[in-house]
């Protein structure tokens, strides 16, 4: 086993970093970096981050080297958080948007006790790093992580009428 070594100076900057398997068969290293985060915040006090950016490098799997930081994923959408972290082609999936992330809160401070905090939720331009909300007002919620599958009740109840 290799292990896909940290660059120096980010380690600070994030809290959650992915392996992600993609669509053209390479192995990428994602780093998910906040801003506006407390690591140590006092008890009881509101906790909140922002995704700010993503750190994207292509490794060798087999040596376990970064081949090369990517600054686009082109025509490719990233599914980040708690569950099954993806990378999809946005022409299988029209509403998808290419050189996009789509991230959910998957912080582990809310399995310790800091919640009833807005979830940290929203599609990322991984072009300009500009954000956007996916769910407006932010949601606060002490239940478990968001997760991507969202059944769509309409389309279901026309499915069963055909």
């Amino acid at each position: 086993m290799r292990m896909i070594t940290w660059e120096p100076g980010l380690e600070d900057r994030f809290l959650n970093a992915y392996i992600v398997q993609a669509p053209w068969g390479s192995l990428l290293q994602v780093w998910r970096l906040y801003e506006h985060c407390d690591l140590e915040p006092e008890p009881g006090a509101s906790v909140f981050w922002n995704t700010g950016e993503l750190v994207i490098y292509e490794v060798d799997a087999s040596s376990g080297e970064r081949i090369r930081k990517l600054s686009c994923l082109r025509d490719h959408a990233l599914f980040l958080g708690h569950n099954q972290t993806l990378c999809l082609a946005a022409q299988d999936y029209p509403a998808l948007r290419g050189n996009h992330a789509y991230f959910t809160d998957d912080n582990v401070l809310w399995t310790k006790g800091f919640r009833n905090n807005p979830r940290d939720m929203g599609i990322l331009d991984l072009g300009n790093n500009s954000r956007e909300e996916l769910v407006s007002p932010r949601l606060c919620s002490d239940c478990p992580a968001p997760v991507w599958i969202t059944p769509n009740l309409r389309k279901m109840n026309l499915a069963f009428n055909e």
